[in-house]
């Protein structure tokens, strides 16, 4: 059966949708929302039969409550219950650890602001699954982390930043990334460059920024990963 997937874009600008769909292939079936209050977030949305539902990035912090979060939070802990996967990115990936452990798990980075193309380092775990290199450079854009895990979750990466670049949870059926494995080289540093006076509040320079780029592709590896796990509702 192919997967049938739900993004579910946090992101404000609502730019997020079109660089995920960009990663995913074009014969399978992808609806997307958009999710800026609590209206705009079903209330029956869990009736749905998504296989797989993707979390997106956002300027919003997770250490704030918004008006669409409680709703959120019951929805991923019924995804959970009913075996489906769920890949957050960033802010999805820190909205997924705050419903299912709670506030505790999430913080402000003590580090402060991480951008540009950032190395993370993949331990043996997370290489054998991804069959990516131990040192890669991918898109990074957060002031936030997650600091606590769901039982179960076994580390994928790191770096000097955050410990918790990314993570799998077989269990729980859970892919999170504290970097956007959606963006390319294009995509990434166009949205530097759109970006680039907050940036630069930040004391970063965004044309040494977009001297660089990925890596790896990473839309391919980690979507394509992420969509071939098995739902078992």
């Amino acid at each position: 059966m192919k997967p049938s997937i739900l993004i579910l874009d946090y992101s404000v600008n609502r730019q997020e949708t079109a660089v995920i769909r960009s990663c995913i292939d074009k014969s399978l079936n992808v609806d997307s929302m958009f999710i800026d209050t609590k209206e705009s977030f079903p209330d029956n949305l869990i009736e749905k039969a998504y296989t797989h539902v993707i979390h997106s990035g956002s300027v919003l912090s997770i250490n704030e409550t918004e008006p669409f979060t409680e709703k959120a939070i019951k929805y991923i802990r019924k995804l959970t219950t009913k075996g489906v996967w769920q890949m957050g990115i960033c802010f999805g990936h820190q909205l997924v650890a705050r419903a299912l452990i709670g506030l505790d798990a999430v913080q402000a980075s003590p580090k402060g602001f991480e951008v540009g193309w950032e190395p993370v380092h993949f331990n043996a775990r997370g290489m054998e699954l991804l069959g990516v290199r131990e040192t890669e450079k991918v898109w990074q854009h957060h002031f936030d982390e997650v600091i606590e895990l769901p039982d179960g979750s076994e580390l994928l990466a790191t770096n000097s930043h955050s410990q918790i670049q990314a993570y799998i949870n077989f269990n729980k059926h859970l892919l999170g990334t504290q970097f956007h494995p959606e963006f390319n080289r294009e995509s990434g540093n166009a949205y530097f460059m759109n970006d680039s006076l907050n940036i630069e509040k930040q004391n970063f320079k965004v044309e040494e920024l977009i001297k660089h780029g990925p890596s790896m592709d990473t839309g391919k590896v980690f979507f394509e990963f992420f969509l071939a796990q098995k739902c078992t509702n």
